[in-house]
């Protein structure tokens, strides 16, 4: 087969490569923004070209056939060429110009990390942003992410780490709640107060605090329980119990009286909280326009701090 076979079955391949790690036509179109008819003519394009059967099509999924796992191999190589190819090109340039694929916390990313963002697209107007959002683990490389905010002294092993500021966890009540419930001094003493949880996952209601010289594990009497901060944020604020929050959350309320917080001597374990980490995949060539994203970032997140309160 010379080039001119070969060349218009480029496209077919790096699409052929999608279909088998998404693990069917439906999630490969979703991906590449194709209707999955149009995914599965450019297999059977593939498959046409090459003359042999590359997947075993069923109702509800696609399996490769031995040829078509010989083939995946190498076109899965040749999109990492390709994209190696556009990096080196990248990484030479010296314009601001190009696309940044960008995820972050829910949270972090609506009381912190979305204000840069703006301030950065409006001083860059040729970087185009993709900015998603999500609580849930997020595969920097199986889905295409260029770089990575992370709240954890935990980072991603094999990813190039910066650590740019810190957080931490904060147990606050409102001053009403105080008033008429009394403020714990202990933790023990919460097994008596109302308490509000993440309800993430199991165990969300069993909080690990310690002190200087003594670790102990309360099991939350939990009026609530809801994975979304500004809702644990209001039920607190209309005094239906105490509740955890990342410290950038709650330092509006804070700084005004309307939250106290509880416990302050007691360092609380938990998600969101540690090193706040900016991750990228380690390559010889870095894009221009990560480069610049890396150093804006880096320097305008690490002239914060989160849990220096100062009254209004």
């Amino acid at each position: 087969m010379d080039n001119n076979e070969v060349i218009p079955l480029l496209p077919e391949m790096a699409v052929f490569v999608v279909v088998v790690e998404e693990g069917g036509f439906s999630k490969a179109g979703k991906k590449l923004g194709l209707a999955p008819s149009s995914i599965s003519r450019s297999v059977n394009r593939l498959e046409k070209g090459l003359h042999t059967k590359l997947l075993e099509r069923t109702t509800r999924q696609v399996k490769m056939s031995t040829a078509g796992t010989e083939v995946y191999t190498q076109c899965k190589s040749m999109l990492e060429s390709a994209k190696l190819a556009v990096k080196t090109v990248q990484s030479t340039q010296d314009e601001a110009i190009g696309v940044l694929r960008v995820a972050a916390p829910k949270a972090f990313a609506k009381q912190i990390l979305s204000p840069l963002l703006l301030d950065f697209m409006a001083e860059y107007p040729k970087i185009t942003i993709h900015f998603k959002v999500s609580d849930l683990y997020i595969d920097l490389i199986g889905e295409e992410i260029d770089v990575i905010f992370r709240l954890t002294d935990q980072p991603i092993e094999g990813l190039i780490s910066k650590s740019l500021t810190r957080t931490q966890l904060m147990m606050c009540a409102s001053p009403d709640y105080i008033e008429q419930f009394g403020e714990p001094g202990h933790p023990d003493d919460l097994e008596h107060h109302q308490c509000i949880a993440l309800g993430e996952q199991a165990g969300d209601n069993e909080w690990r605090l310690t002190s200087a010289n003594q670790t102990t594990i309360v099991k939350a009497n939990n009026r609530m329980s809801v994975n979304h901060t500004e809702i644990r944020k209001e039920a607190v604020l209309r005094n239906l119990g105490i509740a955890i929050f990342p410290d950038f959350t709650v330092q509006p309320e804070l700084r005004r009286g309307t939250l106290v917080q509880i416990l302050p001597d007691w360092h609380i374990a938990g998600n969101y909280s540690g090193e706040v980490i900016l991750q990228y995949a380690q390559s010889r060539y870095i894009p221009y326009q990560l480069r610049l994203f890396v150093d804006y970032m880096s320097e305008r997140l690490s002239k914060l701090s989160f849990n220096k309160i100062v009254p209004e």
